[in-house]
Formats: structure tokens, sequence, C-alpha cells
């Protein structure tokens, strides 16, 4: 081995530990979603996969007693058994470290095309341009799968247009997706890939003057495509929901009826206060982007490919629209910008010019003083609960709550419904509310739930249907009705906080069976 290639080596690996530090923070099960998606995982694997039974997490709003009945589409079940078989294994901190590796396995396959599609260098710095977006994402979801599968898919695609895959091998993606749609609901971006390198190959077809044999080869590619994309259209009905479960992701936001942060456009998040590191970041790679879409046409109009143009305008798109998408922005413009920017400069070219030298040195010196000020300014932001498994004492207000063995009903707030979920469904209770608003009806947020938090006589109105004995709320809640509820419920003489700590605070209504908790733990 020579040393060039031993010092690639190094600094591939030092790009990895560095993504690693990024995405290495604990959970805080308290407002995630992982506690939902590991009882999701226990109670398929304790039902033996009974996925037809309609009173399950598959079908019904299973964890809620306000809206026992109401229909869900559970569209990744699959990432809750590996979850839970993960956590039985090896725990919180298994958890985490699976997560962070396995997005280090991701960001693998789309720095290997990068560097193919420009050079090593120039994919290094775009990494570290990209990495504080690709990190966006560090608490332990299902959309890991769908990052997954996507590099996957664009892999397998590209090495299969270069003629470095068989087109045999394609064959293996219906059955992957027959994975990814029970994973996660973004198994669509499948379909789109494959669509994407179909339409390259029939536009070639029609638009490029090709020899007899070549016209033959591609005619051969689009079939072979058009069959890969039937065919995983076709296996992806193999899921509980059949082709309910297939157009799901145009039917999610139907029934919509709570206002969710990430997925919320960058603009929408930024004039409601919230600050965020990547704001910055992303307005720089999609104008980067953009201009050098620019720079390539007029360069040479036949190097713009549809390969790159329709991802970098689809997930630019998607990652402005949804703060949820910054990671596959990251991700699939990594590939993206070193191709556009072999074209600009010539990277694969030994006889560049000296004013594409140049120009490429002035550029490679930005990207290196951006990406230090952005990756500084995700450190600081982020800076604390580096680390692997749970946060300190994460679980110490659910014991508190076992513990002193305290019943039902209880309200709690939209953040803290996975954690209970997790923690006090097999000591019987469940919850108002969690963090599903596609599985409640819209009315429940709009009518019930935020006017009860608004308004102390709509309170005492739902208190009166449902005889609530404890509420349970993260301390963190930072929407304006739960706020003002914490406030009201202080000043409430009818409750008793009995428990407190960073990250949740407990109340228990005043009566003879909660007299002697009270009377202990009062506040």
């Amino acid at each position: 081995m020579n040393n060039v290639k031993l010092w690639k080596i190094i600094i591939f690996l030092a790009l990895l530990v560095w993504l690693g530090i990024f995405m290495a923070k604990k959970i805080d099960l308290m407002t995630a979603d992982l506690g939902r998606h590991l009882e999701n995982g226990k109670w398929i694997l304790e039902n033996h996969f009974n996925l037809s039974e309609k009173n399950s997490p598959i079908h019904e709003n299973f964890y809620s007693y306000t809206n026992s009945d109401f229909p869900v589409v559970n569209h990744h079940w699959v990432s809750g058994v590996l979850f839970y078989l993960i956590f039985k294994l090896s725990g919180f901190t298994g958890l985490s470290l699976f997560y962070v590796i396995l997005t280090l396995v991701i960001f693998a396959i789309f720095f290997q095309i990068a560097k193919r599609n420009s050079d090593f260098t120039t994919a290094t710095l775009l990494s570290l341009l990209l990495i504080p977006l690709i990190a966006e994402r560090t608490e332990i979801r299902p959309e890991v799968f769908s990052y997954f599968f996507s590099g996957v898919f664009f892999w397998a695609l590209w090495k299969w247009q270069k003629g470095e895959l068989a087109a045999s091998r394609l064959y293996v993606l219906p059955v992957f997706m027959t994975f990814w749609i029970n994973l996660h609901v973004y198994f669509f971006i499948g379909f789109f890939l494959i669509g994407v390198f179909w339409l390259s190959e029939t536009g070639k077809l029609i638009f490029s003057k090709l020899s007899d044999e070549e016209f033959l080869r591609k005619m051969s590619g689009a079939k072979n495509l058009t069959i890969v994309l039937f065919l995983s259209v076709l296996s992806s009905l193999l899921n509980p929901f059949g082709f309910k479960g297939l157009i799901y992701p145009l039917r999610i936001f139907e029934n919509y009826g709570y206002t969710i942060v990430e997925n919320k456009s960058v603009s929408f998040v930024e004039n409601y206060g919230i600050i965020n590191s990547n704001f910055l970041l992303i307005k720089v790679v999609l104008v980067f982007l953009f201009f050098s879409f620019v720079l390539v046409y007029f360069a040479n109009r036949r190097k713009i490919t549809l390969i790159y143009f329709l991802p970098g305008l689809f997930f630019g798109i998607l990652g402005w629209w949804a703060i949820r998408n910054f990671t596959l922005l990251g991700l699939f413009a990594l590939p993206i910008l070193a191709w556009n920017l072999g074209r600009i400069f010539s990277l694969d070219e030994k006889d560049r010019s000296s004013v594409k030298e140049n120009g490429l040195a002035v550029l490679y010196i930005f990207i290196c003083i951006f990406a230090a000020f952005s990756s500084w300014q995700s450190l600081a932001y982020h800076s604390g609960n580096r680390g692997f498994g749970l946060l300190p004492e994460n679980e110490k207000s659910a014991e508190f709550f076992r513990r002193e063995n305290i019943k039902g009903p209880l309200f709690n707030n939209y953040d803290s419904g996975g954690y209970l979920t997790w923690e006090l469904l097999s000591y019987q209770e469940k919850v108002f509310v969690d963090n599903r608003p596609a599985e409640y009806p819209s009315s429940f947020f709009s009518d019930v739930y935020k006017p009860m938090q608004d308004d102390p006589a709509i309170f005492e109105r739902i208190d009166k249907e449902y005889n609530f004995n404890a509420v349970f709320f993260s301390r963190n809640d930072i929407t304006p009705w739960g706020m003002s509820f914490l406030k009201k419920i202080k000043e409430n003489p009818k409750w008793a906080k009995v428990f407190e700590d960073n990250y949740a605070i407990i109340y228990l209504k005043r009566n003879e069976a909660n007299s002697e908790i009270i009377d202990k733990y009062k506040m």
C-alpha cells in the first residue's frame, strides 16, 4: 500500500469519526418517538406477528384511552421490531451505537459515489461542508432505514448505468422494497429513483443520436427499469394494509391536526422564532446546488444529466419544505455537487487550464472556511448530551409513578406520549395523547387538547368527562398552550405537584386516594 492510499484511508476514517461525533447524542426518551416504536416491536413479537389483529397497534390507536378505536396505518412496524430486538440485546446504549453505525454506512455509500464523480479531495471537502446537515436527525427514528435504502437504490442504479452492475442485479430492488414499505413511509423515494434513471434512459433513446448497438442497449435498459419499477410497486403491496399502505404517503397529512416543527419549512420555522444552526447552511447548499447546475449548463449542456438534476431539484424542494428532510438533502447533495464540480472544473482531466485551477482553489478555500464555521455553529448548538444511551435519570419520573402506585386516568402532553407508552403500558396505564398527529381525529387537537390547556373552564369540563387522577407533563413543553397550562395548574387548588425534575412534572388530584402521596411529596 502506497502512502497516498494510506493517507486517503486515514482521512476517510477521520471523516467517519467526525460524523460520529455529530451523531452521538444521548437519548431523551421523554420527548422522543422511540418509546412507542419499542412498544410496537414488543407487542408484535409477543403476539407472534399477528398483523391482522384489528385491536392492535398495527390498525388502531392502541395506546390512547381517548381515541382507542381510531383507525391507523402503522407504516413503520418492522422498524419497531428491529429497535426492540436491538434493545433486548444491548439496551439503549446498543440502540445508540446501531443508529450511529448505520448512519456512517449510509454516508460511506454516498461518499463513494461522490469520490467517483469527482476526486477524493473534492468529495472530502464537500463532506465536511455537508456533515452538519447530514447529522441533523440524531434522534433514533425509522427514517434512518429510508436513508439507507435511498443510498442502496441510488448506488445500484448508478453502478448499473455506468455498466459496472449487471441488469439482473437490479431485480433485487423490488425485494428491498418489500422491507422498505414496512420500515418507513418514505419508501416512495425508491419509485422516484428508479423513475429518474428510467427517464434518463428513455430520454437518450428519444433525443440522442445513437448507433444501432447503443440504441438496442438503451432500449434493453429502459425495458429492465420498467420491469423493476413495476415489480417494486407490486411488491409494495406486501404490507398489512395492501393498497391503502401503498398510497398512504399521499394521504398522511389528510388528518393532521397538530403542528409539528420538523414538518414545517425553514421560512415558517424562522418566522416562528425557532433557531437552528443548519438554517444558514441549507440556504448555502441550495444556492450552491443551483449555481453548480447553471455553470454546468453553460459549460456543456450535454453534461447536465437527469440522474443528478431531478434528485437535486426533488431533494432541494423537500429540504426547504420540511426540516425533517435536511439529512436527505445533505446525503444527495454530496454526489450531485461532486458531479457538477467535476464537470465545471474538469477534475477528470489532467490538462485542466490555469483559470480552472485557480477557480477550484478559491472554491476549496470557501468550502473549508464555511465548513469550519457551520461545524462550529452546529457543535455549539448541540453541545450537550454527547454520548450513547439514555440521558441521566431520564426514567426517574416513570419510576416515581410506578413506585408510588399512582393510578390514572392521566392527562399528559403531546411530547411525553411516547415515553409514557413505553414506561406505563405494562403498568396498565394508557395515555391521553401521544406524538402521532395522524392517529387522532384532527378535531381532537383543535377542539379538545389545545383549548383545554388554555382555558381552565374547558379543562374542568374535560376533567369531568375523563375524571383525571394525575397530570404528567414534559417539563420543557414550549408550545403556547403547554406553557399556559403549566402556569394555570400551578395555581389550581384542586391539584398538587408531587414530582419535578429536568424532564417531567407530575401533579395529583387532591382526593382521599392521593392524600398520602401528596402529604409525602407536596412541593
